[in-house]
């Protein structure tokens, strides 16, 4: 007689086929989710390192800011346009690398692709009878950090023009950045200035007393 052989039915193989796809999946879920996470992680820290390096750039240019007055024989004004959400000034490092001199400067935030917005900075060569930043329209932007939801500029100074105004060798600049990821630590620049910047002259007299920024 022929001995029966042993093996599986075809009601065990559907068990075995129906557990072994159930481990795989448990198995891929575990993955993918390894995966998410450590892209996230790399992301987040991508995005960090990028908001140092723009604070970085940005706490060194700021510390160029140069007290220049605006070539406007009708007015004394400041060459410091200083807003809530954008600041414009003068600083020391030339337009172009084959440029020399003072060259005007812009910080905002702007439209991008779709709907980001960048944090761009301007910069354009003052002419010689500059008044007004006027060169820094058709300058080409440079995107220092890119899709923020907002940047709020703050200064420190008088409040306004009724409180006894006094006269600083330093300001300090506040800047905070808002992204998708939430607030990042706000950076503070402190900014030298001398006393050049408060001294009104005409072709009659020279004078310095305090003005307030």
């Amino acid at each position: 007689m022929r001995r029966a052989q042993a093996g599986f039915t075809l009601i065990e193989i559907v068990i075995a086929m129906a557990l072994l796809a159930a481990m795989l999946a448990m198995a891929w879920s575990g993955v993918a989710f390894a995966l998410r996470s450590w892209d996230a992680g790399a992301n987040h820290g991508h995005r960090t390192a990028d908001v140092r390096l723009a604070q970085n750039f940005l706490r060194r240019e700021l510390s160029e800011l140069f007290p220049m007055r605006f070539k406007d024989p009708m007015t004394l004004k400041f060459a410091l346009e200083a807003a809530p959400d954008h600041l414009r000034f003068v600083s020391t490092r030339p337009a172009g690398l084959s440029t020399g001199g003072l060259s005007l400067v812009s910080l905002a935030v702007e439209s991008g692709e779709g709907r980001r917005r960048n944090l761009v900075m301007r910069r354009a060569q003052p002419d010689d009878a500059a008044k007004d930043f006027t060169p820094l329209d058709g300058a080409e932007g440079t995107i220092l950090f890119a899709d923020v939801d907002s940047v709020a500029f703050s200064y420190f100074g008088s409040s306004n023009d009724l409180e006894q105004p006094k006269w600083w060798d330093e300001w300090m600049i506040r800047v905070r950045f808002t992204t998708p990821d939430g607030a990042q630590p706000e950076m503070v620049v402190r900014v030298m200035l001398s006393e050049e910047a408060g001294c009104l002259e005409n072709s009659f007299q020279r004078n310095c007393r305090p003005r307030r920024p």
